[in-house]
């Protein structure tokens, strides 16, 4: 293990200061995300425990890339002062714009929910209509059997009685 120089630690340590403010970048996103679940504590420990794990693996891979995996105070603390940088500068400015963004996400999605939800009201009630007609025009055409003339005759034929015309038909073979 060799001592970096001066100028490379300052090199490491202004690319932690803007890997932090990068992180705190990546905070806002999990808050924004939050937005759109309830205001529980579960879910915000359950939150805080995906973006702890992530910024933890981030600053590994930080820390395999800018100084070969060893682990140094200054690039930690530099992360940690990026990290403040942002959030005590622009978090005052994004969180009323991801509140706003996440009102407007979330009355689109009431919208589009509401149509679809509708939209498929109306091919329910179309399909009862179209069932109910159908229903009606099949209880027309299907009447009693008894009543209709060519099952009489089919009926007498089977039986091997006198049809229309006086004479008297022999019942079907089965190998006909």
């Amino acid at each position: 293990m060799y001592l970096a120089s001066i100028g490379e630690q300052g090199r490491i340590f202004l690319y932690a200061c803007g890997f932090g403010f990068f992180l705190g970048f990546v905070f806002d996103v999990f808050e924004f995300i939050g937005e759109f679940f309830p205001k529980r504590k579960i879910f915000i420990i359950i939150r805080d425990v995906i973006y702890m794990i992530a910024v933890t693996f981030l600053m590994f891979l930080f820390s395999l890339a800018a100084d070969d995996g060893s682990f140094k105070f200054y690039i930690y603390s530099a992360a940690a002062i990026g990290w403040f940088t942002y959030y005590f500068s622009l978090v005052r400015l994004t969180k009323p714009l991801r509140i706003w963004s996440a009102k407007v996400i979330k009355s689109f999605f009431k919208i589009f929910v509401s149509v679809v939800f509708r939209f498929f009201l109306k091919l329910k009630e179309k399909r009862e209509k179209k069932l109910k007609k159908s229903e009606n025009s099949s209880n027309l055409l299907l009447q009693d059997g008894t009543s209709l003339l060519y099952n009489e005759k089919e009926s007498l034929v089977e039986e091997g009685c006198k049809t229309g015309n006086g004479r008297k038909r022999k019942k079907k073979s089965k190998f006909l």
